[in-house]
């Protein structure tokens, strides 16, 4: 039996991360492409802000293609939207039917990329959804991954927790 193609959001961050280690270990989608969005002014991701060269080596470390969407530096929701359709356009011409986000809460958001993304026939994918984030984290390092903290708050931290 073949694997329905899926591409994954990737945000470069944790949740990110242990998504698609679910979404692969229940074996029943083809990950084989990352989509991620870039602040095209200062060349970061734009959920995460990681610089452009650090998150091309996160998803080559993946082994899975990606496909980034350069976003200006403050869309509105007219201009985001229009892109985002854009990218997911030239997604589904190869074949993508299906997509997975690392979300955990944020019920607006979930129902935001589920409206947006059913208009274009993708059904989306959230194997984290409203998991206890104390769990999550426990698993994230018994699984072996590793969290860096890249960028921090200086009004809360000092430059030392980086």
């Amino acid at each position: 039996m073949s694997k329905e193609k899926m591409y994954f959001n990737w945000s470069t961050g944790k949740d990110a991360a242990l998504g698609l280690y679910h979404i692969q270990q229940k074996n029943q989608f083809q990950v084989d492409k990352l989509l991620t969005t870039i602040n095209k002014q200062v060349d970061r991701v734009s959920m995460h802000g990681l610089r452009r060269e650090l998150m091309i080596a996160q998803i080559e470390a993946t082994g899975i293609k990606h496909q980034l969407v350069e976003l200006p530096a403050q869309p509105s929701m007219e201009e985001y939207a229009a892109i985002m359709e854009q990218a997911v356009q030239k997604l589904k011409k190869e074949g993508y039917e299906h997509t997975g986000f690392g979300d955990i809460f944020l019920e607006d958001l979930k129902a935001y990329r589920e409206e947006q993304l059913s208009t274009l026939g993708i059904k989306c994918h959230f194997p984290l959804w409203k998991r206890n984030t104390k769990e999550l984290t426990k698993e994230f390092f018994l699984l072996g991954f590793k969290a860096v903290v890249i960028c921090i708050n200086n009004k809360s931290l000092d430059k030392s927790f980086c």
